[in-house]
């Protein structure tokens, strides 16, 4: 059911999008097997969007990230990737807060990151922003934050690779 209802629900956003796209939903949707049509859409949505959306100051961003952190990051294992990028053109890459948890990324430095990630970026109509559904969360606990993927590139990926 799931697999017939994808196209018809994605039909208004691919019109954006090119075959490539069409086939990175499908392979998602493999790699995520409880994903639901608005983690798809949330995907897409964040390659085109960014984090612009999510953040107002840097204070802000701070605290909710910490209050995240100790609140839900709390086993020690997590099955969410530890950095993915963002779909059809990557122009984002979701990165997973267990890196500043573990120590591998500092607060500081995803802040930093996430705040020029929004330099330019459009502002979308919050009616059309969407969280992950209930089946995404319980099966994945994805706890990121989105990151523009140059300075992903340049800045965080290095001291993940270390």
């Amino acid at each position: 059911m799931k697999k017939i209802l994808l196209p018809l629900f994605f039909l208004p956003l691919l019109v954006f999008a090119q075959v490539p796209c069409n086939e990175a939903l499908m392979r998602y949707a493999e790699q995520y097997t409880a994903a639901e049509p608005a983690d798809l859409y949330k995907l897409v949505f964040q390659d085109q969007y960014g984090p612009g959306h999510l953040i107002t100051d840097s204070l802000s961003c701070v605290r909710y990230i910490q209050k995240e952190i100790e609140q839900q990051c709390v086993n020690e294992i997590t099955t969410f990737p530890l950095y993915e990028y963002t779909l059809c053109d990557s122009n984002f890459v979701r990165v997973n807060l267990y890196l500043v948890k573990w120590g591998k990324i500092s607060l500081q430095q995803l802040v930093s990151a996430l705040l020029r990630s929004t330099v330019g970026l459009p502002s979308p109509d919050p009616k059309f922003v969407m969280s992950h559904s209930d089946a995404f969360k319980k099966a994945y606990a994805p706890h990121y934050r989105i990151v523009r993927r140059d300075i992903f590139e340049r800045e965080l990926l290095p001291l993940i690779s270390d």
